[in-house]
């Protein structure tokens, strides 16, 4: 059963390791551990034939013919890089009574072609035309021998064994009577000496380097074994380097005997973007099938290879994180064409799977912080193909919460290097029922912000907002209302591999704050948070730990309702959200998220965390005290719902070790929590 396991794996790993996009060329199929059955009956059923291309859909098939055979217990089939191709290897478990089958089905078994002709004696062997392999060497390549048995099978090894020595361009065997005997001959063409060593087309390695690979010497005999594997070292170095389509676009020996070899790197001579299509039964194409509603443009800038440079594919896999890191994207494949009259030049198309970023999404939801909440938004975050965020939203809850906002954000504004911009005007309403004299706040807010990419991981920004709050206590008297003015420049660090998904990678934002009040007790403010996120995979494929960190602190002259909220759908499941409030905050989450399919995820999370230093004028707050006391830890599960109106959170939580909160909370929201 193990064996068996092994055989599977190894299978499954070829078929992984070389698709049928590689097109390489099947140079070589070899028949191994057969003692009854004939190579060439092998061969025969196969579908894969050397000198065509290689594909994996052919190769199941030869798997399942050669295991198909009366005579074959079992199979297995190596794929191997050999040759700038493939060599496929067979090996081949025959069958106890393979000899009996075979000859029942009239073919002859190997056993019974080695049998000798014991009337005959080799009496010489002859070997003509080596001048630089010695005699001794070319017979102890032939199995038959002076003073044996005659075998014109093992006369027809010897030439296969001398031939593949590869110091020998021609070998023909021939058998004289010879006295009592016989006498065999092997007449031989030898390869020439190399005189010395071209190498053309290298650009991105200089010759010097390329020659500390190659085995073939100048002064030496022209050996196709030797060649092979230099070729196939040129080849591996380039690949390794991330150079993947280059070639060699011939080898051989000119008229002086040196050995030229012409290398094809592949130089990017056009970068083509189109939509990936993907035919459904019985629908009729249309010519904008394949067009993008992503601008060129904006691919474009996040691509870091260019026309005119050897194709890498490393530089291609960074492209690719850095556009499915903008949420934009399902999928990318590229597909490589040749041109014809131009063996060095390759055009590269990129295929694109775009998400479904506009929408117009309603819905009617019930959460333990909010109650019943109804919501309708219009959004897309790929606004006309330019790769903005647009959109307009409005909440409106039977717990007196309510929210409407108007967003518009541009992350890379076109034409600039990596200059962002973004604005949001919104109005919000919430009652704090925990709250004597903040009960009921309105907010009404204007954002604008603008950034620079330092670098494509790391961002500065500077933002400022403007906001008109009013406050009333539970019987509806104002306790206060006022203007508030702050700006809040920040340093963002992002290696995430998708913005509303992200499976690995790490961020980091730094945001401090200042600002002014007015109304009672009216003054400056400021605060500092930091925040900081890890993912990496887990337990498997789809599995994902996700990590996040935040801690802030803040004067004590900041508007109390404007302080830390700890608790909730977003901080800490499992309380009632503003559970703790204060001047400091540090919270901390774990999730372990697992994707189940392309709609469904499944997540168990921990919380853990407080605010602290509230000491405000408001006398009905309970939970203020010093950090690290009273931390409350919530755990919990949830569920992710990807849906044509985007990703759903469904959060179900549980304080634990607290004898003040108890019971479940639940909590419904859109996307990820982080």
């Amino acid at each position: 059963m193990r064996k068996q396991l092994l055989v599977l794996l190894t299978f499954l790993f070829s078929l992984l390791a070389f698709g049928d996009d590689a097109n390489y060329q099947v140079k070589e199929i070899e028949v191994t551990n057969n003692r009854e059955v004939p190579v060439e009956v092998v061969q025969s059923v196969m579908e894969s034939r050397v000198g065509e291309n290689y594909s994996t859909t052919k190769m199941v098939e030869d798997y399942k013919r050669i295991k198909n055979l009366s005579y074959i217990e079992d199979v297995v089939i190596y794929p191997k890089i050999y040759d700038a191709g493939i060599k496929l290897s067979i090996e081949i478990k025959e069958k106890e009574d393979s000899k009996k089958i075979l000859e029942d089905s009239g073919i002859i078994p190997l056993s019974e072609r080695e049998n000798i002709d014991k009337s005959l004696v080799v009496n010489s062997i002859e070997i003509y035309g080596n001048r630089y392999i010695s005699r001794e060497d070319i017979l102890n390549m032939i199995p038959v021998k002076t003073g044996g048995y005659f075998s014109k099978k093992k006369v027809l090894d010897g030439q296969k064994n001398i031939i593949n020595s590869g110091y020998f361009r021609e070998v023909t065997p021939e058998v004289y009577k010879y006295g009592e005997g016989v006498l065999v001959r092997y007449n031989l063409t030898e390869n020439p000496v190399i005189t010395g060593i071209n190498i053309y087309g290298n650009t991105v390695y200089s010759t010097e380097e390329l020659m500390k690979g190659i085995k073939t010497e100048p002064g030496k005999i022209y050996n196709l074994n030797t060649l092979r594997e230099d070729k196939d070292g040129i080849i591996a170095k380039y690949h390794e380097g991330g150079y993947a389509l280059t070639e060699l676009a011939n080898i051989g020996l000119n008229d002086s005997y040196e050995l030229e070899i012409y290398l094809s790197e592949g130089v990017i001579r056009d970068i083509q973007f189109r939509k990936m299509v993907t035919k459904q039964k019985g629908a009729r194409r249309k010519a904008t099938d394949n067009v993008l509603k992503t601008k060129d443009y904006v691919i474009e800038r996040n691509l870091e290879f260019k026309v005119g440079e050897v194709f890498d594919y490393n530089k291609y896999q960074e492209s690719i994180k850095n556009l499915m890191k903008s949420g934009n994207f399902k999928n990318i494949k590229p597909e490589y064409k040749t041109i014809p009259g131009d063996p060095d030049g390759r055009i590269v198309v990129m295929l694109f799977d775009e998400e479904r970023t506009a929408s117009l999404q309603g819905s009617l939801s019930y959460g333990s912080e909010v109650g019943f909440l109804g919501s309708l938004s219009v959004k897309d975050t790929n606004y006309k193909g330019r790769g903005q965020d647009f959109g307009v939203t409005y909440e409106k809850s039977d717990s007196d919460y309510s929210k409407f906002s108007l967003d518009f954000q541009d992350p890379w504004i076109k034409d600039t290097e990596r200059i962002s911009w973004g604005w949001s005007l919104y109005k919000s309403q919430y009652e704090d029922d925990d709250s004597e004299l903040f009960y009921d706040v309105n907010t009404y807010g204007f954002k604008v912000n603008a950034g620079k990419g330092i670098t494509k991981n790391v961002r500065l920004s500077l933002g400022t907002k403007v906001e008109y709050v009013t406050e009333d206590d539970e019987d509806g008297d104002r306790t206060d209302d006022y203007g508030l003015t702050s700006i809040f420049p920040a340093i963002t660090y992002d290696t995430r591999n998708h913005f509303w998904n992200p499976t690995e990678g790490e961020y980091a934002k730094l945001q401090v704050e200042g600002g002014y009040a007015g109304g009672y007790d009216a003054g400056a403010f400021g605060n500092t948070t930091l925040e900081l996120r890890k993912y990496h995979r887990g337990f498997w494929k789809t599995n994902t730990f996700a990590y996040r960190a935040i801690g802030g602190i803040m004067t004590d002259s900041t508007k109390e309702s404007q302080r830390f909220r700890v608790g909730g759908g977003s901080s800490l499941r499992g309380y009632d959200g503003g559970y703790y409030k204060g001047t400091e905050k540090l919270t901390f989450t774990v999730e372990n998220r697992s994707q189940i399919n392309d709609v469904l995820g499944f997540v168990v999370f921990v919380d853990a965390g407080r605010a602290w230093n509230q000491d405000g004028r408001d006398t009905s707050y309970e939970h203020d005290g010093d950090f690290p006391d009273d931390i409350g830890v919530g755990a919990g599960v949830g569920m992710r719902l990807n849906t044509p109106l985007g990703p759903l959170r469904f959060d179900f939580g549980w304080p634990v070790g607290d004898t003040d909160e108890s019971g479940m909370q639940f909590y419904f929201n859109m996307g990820h929590t982080f």
